[in-house]
């Protein structure tokens, strides 16, 4: 089973705390933890202690004697003052926070020894979990005070105080409360890279450009073309009948008689001409103007105009 942690830095900051102040706190602890007022000892004593499990910077490789003989000297005022639950629960920490290390537990009497004899077996007979490390960068990561070498820690069931950050000048520690609690599980503690390279964003859509106006209404170029249709149309009519009698339709030929050829004789070449000069020039600029629009505006695809044109003489 695999669980990734989310880091509590938001909830606890790392003490401002030198590692000289650190152990002169756990030293004078120690000192006067001897004293008649038991409960003022024990207090003492959890202050420092309290004080280095937040001072990452003064973690070792392995707890130093005073942080080992600051713990069992607690569990021996627990079990003095009839705390046996805390003095247990103290005892299981002192186990998880020395691992291979012997405590100075048979200084203190031979019910520390016992607790201890038997806290140990239970725990290890309880089993271990792994806690992983998927850091981003190069990490520095400390458990229980104890600096960690490697991705990878196989460790007893219970509770840990872990810190973690990128083994760079100025990264901030990440403080993770991690609780193993499952044999055999695997808990990962993620640590992401905290100066990220900047990721090149794609470049601003191009600003839209300004809907292009229409020269003329589409309704009215096509009208146009229509109407110069019709004007060349007209004008070809008017040509069809030039030099025709009016009654019967006809060419003149030399043989025609005006009383053939009825009143008049149409004379339309002036009109004709007119109109399919104007039918003309009206179909070329209104085709233009559309064709033109059409393009500009986009509608062009899809939409066509075409006009048939079929003269007869």
């Amino acid at each position: 089973m695999l669980q990734l942690l989310v880091p509590l830095s938001l909830l606890l900051a790392p003490s401002q705390a030198t590692p000289i102040q650190v152990d002169a706190e756990l030293q004078m602890a120690i000192d006067n933890a001897m004293g008649e007022d038991r409960q003022a000892a024990i207090a003492a004593l959890e202050s420092a202690i309290e004080l280095h499990a937040q001072s990452p910077d003064a973690a070792s490789l392995k707890p130093s004697e005073s942080v080992l003989e600051a713990r069992v000297i607690l569990i021996r005022l627990h079990l003095v003052q009839g705390e046996t639950q805390a003095a247990q629960a103290a005892m299981d920490d002192l186990i998880r926070t020395a691992r291979d290390q012997a405590p100075p537990v048979r200084s203190y009497g031979p019910e520390v020894t016992e607790l201890y004899e038997a806290r140990k077996a239970a725990l290890q007979a309880a089993g271990t979990a792994t806690l992983e490390f998927d850091c981003e960068v190069a990490c520095e990561r400390i458990i229980n005070e104890r600096k960690s070498t490697s991705d990878r820690e196989p460790l007893l069931l219970g509770s840990y105080r872990v810190w973690v950050k990128a083994a760079q000048p100025g990264a901030d520690w990440v403080y993770h409360d991690v609780e193993l609690a499952v044999p055999g599980a695997v808990k990962t503690i993620g640590y992401a890279d905290p100066n990220p390279a900047d990721v090149a964003l794609p470049p601003p859509p191009p600003p839209e450009e300004a809907p292009k106006r229409r020269m003329l209404p589409r309704g009215a170029e096509i009208a146009g073309l229509t109407a110069g249709v019709g004007l060349l149309v007209a004008g070809a009519v008017l040509l069809s009948f030039d030099q025709k009698c009016s009654a019967s339709k006809q060419p003149l030929t030399p043989d025609t008689t005006m009383e053939a050829c009825g009143d008049s004789v149409y004379e339309t070449t002036a009109a004709g001409a007119s109109l399919l000069g104007v039918g003309g020039g009206l179909l070329v600029v209104s085709g233009v103007l559309l064709g033109v629009d059409e393009v500009r505006v986009g509608r062009a695809k899809g939409r066509q105009v075409t006009l048939g044109i079929a003269l007869r003489f």
